[in-house]
């Protein structure tokens, strides 16, 4: 098959679990030997220069990216008050971008167009008018569903307003467009519930992230004490469950564990969580190899109260046999065993006592992450998972 990949963000390097779906998907088809062509947005936030693309992933598929920048701008969001679309949608439309997609379609003869999440829908029409090809859409998360919960949450009477105008125009966008592509594989059961919910009438079929298998980094120790976070802190969702843990989780485990240690490890930390003053906390920012930060320490920790989709993060940590504690939210989507393979809680007694049990007792810890290994194995095969979507879209292509 000829595959066209359109993404918002330059897939490499491979950091975020946005990155590592889009990433392990082209990675699947080349390497069930189909011919991948990757279009990106080459966002300022996330920027990569493609002449620095490492020669073992270049090879994997045709490459080509157009420069945007994303950053909210205070007039342009003031301005689209005034306006009936959303925000968060129209700061990744670009005219460029729009051109780039129509000559690449004119210049290729496609089997099928992959849009990587509802953010690519804003181009739907451009497609549609230079090729016949069938289009897959691939929702990485429930966007309206996300920002909902935001608003739900939040206390402040202004941002509680705006919160609730972003929520109520990308929850207009996303099901008056969720229809307009040919197929829907979205990563899980609960995200294509909801889209059915609201009107969703595409053959569709969920399908998680898959894991690549890789050998995992040596390292010489794992910090027996220690609780790890990796995520990035500009995710609304990550800042507030991160917040949340800090201030209402972990004060109760250094009362039983002075010498704990929380590592916080990511991208994009604001200033006022670099300078919190709490006992144990090392805010780590960017690492260069995640994996080897996961493994260096005794627990990976998923605080979150909003979000959707799945949390890529989570298996990685499960395949690298990490005891998990999560918040019911922050494991959503995941086939998992509440106690068997992960720790489920969602208040912040709850959640402190199962960190502080995984701390003390190994056993439970090793069992827990052995566990969360095989489960792995068994559910989230990349290859697998890349043939399912392709072998499920086929009938439908032309």
């Amino acid at each position: 098959m000829n595959i066209l990949q359109i993404t918002k963000k330059f897939p490499w390097p491979v950091k975020d679990g946005e990155v590592i779906g889009i990433f392990n998907l082209t990675k699947g088809f080349a390497d069930l030997g189909h011919h991948v062509t990757v279009l990106s947005l080459n966002t300022n936030k996330h920027y990569f220069p493609l002449d620095k693309l490492p020669a073992e992933v270049a090879k994997l598929a045709k490459f080509e990216a157009v420069d945007i920048n994303t950053d909210i701008k205070a007039v342009d969001a003031f301005l689209n008050l005034f306006t009936d679309k959303s925000y968060n949608i129209e700061r990744f439309y670009l005219k460029a971008f729009e051109q780039k997609i129509a000559e690449t379609l004119d210049k290729g003869n496609f089997d099928l167009i992959l849009l990587e999440g509802i953010y690519l829908m804003r181009y739907i029409d451009v497609i549609r008018k230079h090729t016949k090809a069938k289009v897959a859409l691939r929702p990485h998360n429930v966007e309206f569903v996300i920002w909902e919960r935001l608003h739900e949450t939040e206390k402040k009477p202004f941002k509680k307003w705006y919160l609730g105008l972003l929520a109520k125009r990308i929850k207009h966008f996303e099901l008056s467009h969720i229809n307009l592509a040919d197929v829907l594989v979205p990563v899980s059961a609960t995200d294509m519930n909801i889209f059915m919910k609201y009107g969703c009438t595409l053959p569709n079929m969920p399908l998680p992230i898959g894991y690549v298998f890789d050998i995992p980094p040596e390292i010489s120790d794992t910090e027996e004490n220690a609780v790890a976070f990796i995520g990035g802190m500009d995710w609304m969702p990550n800042r507030e469950g991160i917040d949340w843990f800090i201030e209402k989780v972990w004060p109760q485990v250094t009362a039983q564990i002075p010498n704990a240690k929380f590592y916080l490890a990511g991208r994009n930390f604001p200033a006022e969580i670099k300078s919190h003053n709490v006992k144990g906390l090392v805010v780590v920012g960017e690492v260069d190899n995640a994996q080897e930060f996961i493994l260096s320490k005794a627990v990976s920790i998923v605080p979150l109260f909003a979000g959707s989709g799945m949390r890529v993060k989570i298996v990685e940590a499960m395949a690298l046999g990490r005891a998990i504690v999560s918040t019911t939210v922050g494991a959503e989507s995941l086939a998992y065993t509440d106690g068997l393979d992960i720790l489920i809680a969602d208040d912040a007694t709850k959640f402190a006592n199962a960190i502080i049990k995984v701390l003390q007792e190994k056993n439970v810890r090793s069992a827990l992450g052995k566990n969360a290994q095989k489960l792995v194995s068994e559910k989230y095969d990349n290859r697998k998972i890349s043939a399912a979507l392709l072998q499920f879209c086929k009938p439908e292509l032309s």
